[in-house]
């Protein structure tokens, strides 16, 4: 029985998602759960059957709990320990919200069978791990595991940490299309609201192609031939009661190669849009690096005060060069020091790689983007925060879209800008402002 509880406020008030991770003996299964909550918790042993009892830790995938099980092997011995097992399983199959199925590349068997025979008839999301595959030449054999009947399938090698962070991706686009409204509350009662998005980048980095991925049809024309967008096209696309209206601008140019009047156009469109949008989704080539333009392109964003996601685009070229997610978005945060608030994601409009991911980063951030603090939550956060000698004595948040909050401090003539930002870092920590850019106003008492 689900026992789920809805409760608006930080995502640590939420149950968190059931995730049993499950397999036939000696697959991995404790190898995995120990690596997925970076804990030696479950004992490890080529000896099948050592997991007996179940083994549960609680993780944070994209600030959501994620509830991880470690189940004992499934099989089909008629050993009074081995029914009592599988029992205690099949229990724990039927409670949780996802299931991770895992199996070993080198041994395909009837026991696998048997247990996608029983995922199938409960109807859970599953994802199949084939573990084992500890180089590319295993990979060709991952394809047999088609049998079994599932869609997402994916090769890993627990020891020596291949394909994890992808495994953790695919499970993060199942709780988001599965149980997005658990994490963020049932909206069916709530008026349908409108997000203005605008979705810039450099000319030729795929915006459009982004644009007809999360349409789920070709909307905007798609040419390796830079430039092809000229005038901005609005898209209204329904998704969890809101209308996100997606506004996919002209590749913006550095200034000096604008030479004709329709470039000049484009570029005031494109600026237009960030102005009249709530959010902007900067497109980035994940094959191309970083560029100076990119960061001027940012710098109109940050200008106009909208929230931000710098979208990673073409990761699946990246991921085939063994390139990790956080190295990447460590050095966007070296480049990008001024825009370290904006939400960052890896995506591909050729595979459609986090698009579910992409479309809740957007509800995710417009909700911080809109946000209201209460003063009472705001001040009881506010108390005992000092930094050199200085401490504020009361606040509240004056605007929202962005939010702008006003501080009154026991000696406005010695705040800094350091100063604004330790306490919008604070504010960062303690409420969820991702993808928003914080305001801070100082005023003495």
């Amino acid at each position: 029985m689900n026992n789920w509880r809805i409760i608006s406020g930080k995502m640590s008030e939420l149950e968190p998602i059931k995730v049993a991770i499950i397999g036939k003996p000696n697959v991995g299964k404790s190898s995995l759960f120990n690596r997925l909550v970076k804990k030696r918790k479950a004992i490890e042993s080529p000896q099948p059957g050592i997991t007996r009892d179940v083994n549960f830790e609680v993780i944070k995938l994209d600030s959501i709990p994620v509830r991880i099980a470690d189940t004992g092997g499934i099989s089909r011995s008629k050993e009074k320990i081995s029914s009592k097992v599988n029992e205690i399983n099949l229990n724990l199959i039927k409670e949780s919200d996802i299931v991770i199925f895992l199996c070993d590349v080198h041994s395909l068997t009837i026991e696998d069978q048997h247990i996608a025979e029983q995922l199938r008839k409960l109807s859970k999301p599953t994802i199949l791990a084939v573990n084992k595959v500890d180089n590319s030449d295993l990979e060709s054999d991952v394809y047999d595991f088609y049998s079994l009947g599932f869609n997402r399938i994916l090769p890993i090698s627990v020891v020596h940490n291949r394909g994890i962070d992808q495994l953790k991706e695919e499970l993060l686009n199942l709780i988001y299309e599965f149980y997005a409204d658990r994490i963020t509350g049932d909206e069916s009662h709530i008026e349908t609201r409108e997000i203005k998005v605008a979705i810039v980048g450099r000319p030729n980095v795929g915006k459009s192609s982004i644009l007809n991925m999360l349409l789920g049809r070709d909307r905007a024309i798609v040419s390796d031939t830079p430039g092809t967008t000229r005038d901005a096209i609005d898209e209204i696309l329904d998704y969890r009661n809101y209308k996100i209206r997606f506004i996919d601008t002209a590749g913006i140019r550095k200034y000096r190669k604008i030479k004709e009047s329709v470039e000049f156009y484009s570029l005031t469109r494109a600026q237009k849009a960030i102005k009249e949008s709530d959010i902007s989704i900067l497109i980035i080539d994940a094959t191309e690096g970083i560029t100076s333009q990119d960061k001027k392109i940012s710098d109109l964003v940050v200008k106009e005060g909208k929230a931000l996601i710098l979208a990673v685009n073409k990761w699946d070229l990246m991921q085939d060069m063994n390139v990790r997610e956080r190295d990447y978005f460590d050095q966007l945060d070296y480049k990008f020091p001024h825009i370290g608030f904006a939400y960052k994601i890896t995506v591909s409009a050729k595979t459609g790689y986090n698009k579910l991911k992409l479309l809740n980063a957007i509800i995710k951030v417009y909700n911080n983007y809109t946000k209201k603090v209460k003063t009472s939550v705001l001040n009881s956060f506010l108390h005992g925060l000092s930094h050199h000698g200085l401490y504020i004595k009361y606040g509240y948040q004056k605007d929202t879209a962005p939010p702008i909050f006003e501080f009154f401090v026991n000696r406005s003539e010695r705040v800094d800008e350091n100063y604004r930002r330790f306490i919008a870092n604070k504010l960062r920590k303690s409420i969820d402002f991702t993808g928003v850019p914080v305001n801070i106003l100082i005023r003495s008492d």
